[in-house]
């Protein structure tokens, strides 16, 4: 009985949290994912669908080493060379998965605990035509929003991000600003 109360509690949470609007006006994009030449790209697609939104934004490949610990986005120095360059909101991206199937996540996770989480999927898989990636969002290091955005019909590496780009520019347009 407390476990259904305390996941009913989550949800209602979330959804609280996602009824809100994003309003987003700045972002530092972090991408989870294992292969470099993965992060590099998903940070620059969003980076410049951002840009083209008129949203200041900047990447996490400039603020942390190759290879890095995305937890140093956490410390004090970080943050404020961060708020000095006006970027107050963190955007988390990752592949959530390989099915159209996948929805927002339910759970309110703090920010340490996501940039610790473990990103499995690259963005592009042989034999795979739909990928979802998952978007949170992060203000004062608490979770303000979430959203999935859906790929179908990739083919390739380029036809993902292609279409990445398109389907993002109007999720920013249509939810985010």
């Amino acid at each position: 009985m407390k476990k259904n109360t305390l996941l009913l509690l989550f949800a209602c949470v979330l959804n609280f949290v996602n009824a809100q609007d994003l309003k987003l006006t700045n972002a530092l994009v972090v991408s989870h994912m294992d292969k470099q030449q993965d992060r590099f790209s998903l940070e620059i697609a969003c980076s410049e669908v951002l840009a083209n939104a008129g949203i200041k934004n900047g990447v996490s490949l400039n603020i942390l080493k190759q290879g890095g610990d995305p937890q140093v986005l956490l410390t004090d120095s970080i943050t404020q060379i961060l708020q000095a360059k006006g970027l107050n909101t963190l955007m988390l991206v990752s592949v959530r998965g390989y099915d159209k199937r996948f929805n927002k996540s339910e759970q309110a996770i703090s920010l340490a605990e996501d940039l610790a989480t473990d990103n499995l999927f690259p963005i592009y898989k042989e034999d795979i035509v739909s990928v979802s990636f998952e978007f949170n969002f992060y203000r004062e290091g608490k979770l303000v929003y979430s959203d999935v955005l859906k790929i179908g019909g990739a083919s390739s590496r380029d036809k993902v991000l292609k279409k990445f780009r398109k389907k993002m520019a109007k999720k920013v347009a249509k939810d985010w600003k």
